[in-house]
């Protein structure tokens, strides 16, 4: 099924997406290994940047980055385990390098995480998702397409009813401080109305069309193909591997009471085959890339 991004990977079947980002996303989640976690924020900000350019970037420096900061910064203040003390606070509590380093592998984490629900959304469109869980859980997969389309129409709306607003001098810059309260609780119920009544009407619209009844059937243009199977088993063959890593203690990493060192030699081998993993769609992209700039040239 053709997509609207110009990317070959948002053309495979739902179901190699849909496991594709929640591996990255667990072992991002649960492997708290530094190099892990640094190949995992390198690879998420690569494909974020490939899919939204200038939006990615945009993203990493005004939000993600000064979050990085903040969370780096503040755990320190309430985390004082570990045997590396570098002063003493002034309430008495010691400020320890231990709690300092996971402060800072905790932001990474979390900033991880963010880039690649980034690009799953973009990915993973709504009608993906009622696809994968319209079955099985129609209500649920219904709220979670309607969440994903709700944000970015939410703000648009946001933006139109602002950009309506200010061009009569009511915007929430106009006027003096109790002006533009008042101002700025017009656009809110506005926003609030407005979002209510799209609510009805999609639940108006779906409950036409029997959507949630029991034998129920659907028109889909997804075919799970020789490609997506290919994938799938190298992903599933990748995520077993570093599983059973993981579980036998190789990746195990220390932060309290002191910080384990990084090991390299045998472990080496599951650092390539996570990156592997986390650069399948890049690779699927430019390998797409490449062969669109071939077909084009023959023209």
């Amino acid at each position: 099924m053709k997509s609207t991004l110009k990317n070959t990977f948002s053309e495979f079947h739902p179901t190699v997406q849909l496991v594709f980002f929640t591996s990255v996303l667990t072992l991002t989640m649960f492997i708290r290994q530094p190099v892990f976690l640094t190949i995992s924020i390198g690879t998420s900000f690569l494909y974020a940047y490939y899919l939204g350019r200038g939006k990615a970037l945009k993203t990493t420096l005004f939000y993600i980055l000064p979050m990085f900061v903040l969370i780096s910064a503040i755990n320190p203040l309430f985390n004082h385990a570990g045997v590396t003390i570098l002063f003493y606070l002034p309430d008495g509590n010691a400020l320890t390098l231990e709690s300092i380093i996971f402060g800072a592998v905790s932001a990474l984490m979390l900033s991880s995480v963010i880039l690649w629900c980034m690009s799953m959304r973009l990915i993973m469109t709504s009608d993906r998702m009622i696809y994968l869980f319209g079955r099985i859980a129609p209500k649920l997969s219904l709220l979670i397409s309607m969440i994903l389309r709700f944000i970015p129409k939410l703000a648009s709306r946001f933006q139109q009813v602002r950009a309506a607003r200010r061009s009569i001098g009511r915007d929430v810059n106009s006027g003096n401080l109790f002006r533009r309260m008042s101002n700025a609780v017009k656009i809110f119920s506005s926003m609030l109305q407005w979002a209510m009544e799209n609510s009805i009407d999609t639940a108006d619209s779906l409950k036409s069309r029997g959507y949630g009844l029991p034998h129920r059937t659907s028109f889909t243009l997804f075919h799970f193909e020789k490609r997506d199977a290919a994938v799938m088993i190298f992903m599933l063959a990748c995520d077993t591997a570093i599983t059973a890593a993981n579980v036998s203690g190789m990746l195990t990493f220390d932060y309290f009471p002191s910080v384990s060192e990084i090991q390299f030699g045998t472990v080496t081998i599951f650092y390539i085959i996570y990156t592997v993993l986390c650069i399948i769609p890049l690779m699927i992209d430019k390998k797409g890339d490449k062969k669109w700039k071939a077909l084009r040239s023959q023209i």
